[in-house]
């Protein structure tokens, strides 16, 4: 039976001290193993990996440490390295229990409601975990909940008539939307918060806001712009997020589409 460890690629933050984890549990001296059993804290790394993320929802990814981590788990900092190599490994650990949480439907035969359901869930687990967009830019997690999810997306492509590296190009496109729209989100969400701290100030704001949209339009070079804001349209209204979301999606999962039926015409 495999461990979870072994599962993870021979590469990576981990990959060294889980080398020599495996080479430790098989110990020459079982009076040695029995005495090393005695000596390694209760904790179990499933629960470290569990208070960071907590850490890092309620108080964004630059409060986790391991310092922090065992004040919550009430126990010494340094029994956390009997468990996890560095910040780094961990960092890898939570990326990869945050992707055990996206949802990626049994194949229905409908390849692309089937994408745009395990998007949806991806944006969701996304928005719930805000401090993973800080990392997306990073080495990508693959331990076995990723290996998993990916597996399973995969096979929702199985019934079309396409290779591997297309298969591959097509989820990454649409995982690219996904972390680009989420994203997105985080700074319209940024905007709005400060928008919201003028509080009674707003009457003043907005006169300062119409001064500029008058200098703008003095220029003659904003026409397209100036015509938006006359159209009321906010392309960062908290009401629109949803449908905008949908229609971006609608957009990747249709251009695919078309450039498989191109492809297989």
């Amino acid at each position: 039976m495999q461990t979870s460890d072994e599962l993870w690629p021979p590469f990576g933050p981990g990959a060294e001290f889980r080398q020599a984890s495996r080479r430790e549990r098989q110990p020459a001296d079982r009076r040695a193993q029995q005495a090393d059993r005695r000596q390694r804290p209760a904790l179990t790394r499933e629960e470290i990996v569990a208070a960071a993320m907590d850490i890092a929802d309620r108080e964004g990814a630059e409060a986790v440490s391991m310092r922090r981590i065992a004040q919550v788990l009430h126990a010494g900092a340094m029994s956390l390295y009997w468990h996890l190599a560095s910040k780094e490994h961990l960092l890898e650990l939570m990326l990869d229990e945050l992707f055990a949480e996206i949802v990626v439907p049994e194949p229905t035969g409908d390849w692309s409601a089937d994408l745009r359901e395990q998007a949806r869930s991806m944006r969701a687990v996304f928005l719930r975990h805000k401090w993973a967009t800080d990392f997306i830019g990073a080495r990508p997690a693959l331990g076995p909940n990723t290996l998993r999810n990916l597996d399973k997306m995969l096979a929702i492509l199985d019934g079309l008539a396409i290779d591997m590296a297309t298969a591959m190009n097509i989820l990454q496109t649409v995982g690219t939307y996904v972390s680009g729209a989420v994203i997105r989100e985080f700074q319209e969400i940024r905007t709005q918060r400060e928008e919201e701290r003028y509080g009674a100030d707003w009457p003043e704001f907005q006169g300062k806001l119409s001064a500029w949209t008058r200098r703008l339009a003095e220029t003659g070079m904003f026409d397209h712009f100036l015509k938006m804001l006359n159209d009321d349209v906010d392309p960062d209204a908290e009401d629109t997020r949803d449908e905008r979301f949908e229609f971006g999606l609608d957009c990747v999962l249709e251009g695919i589409a078309a450039k498989l039926r191109v492809a297989s015409a």
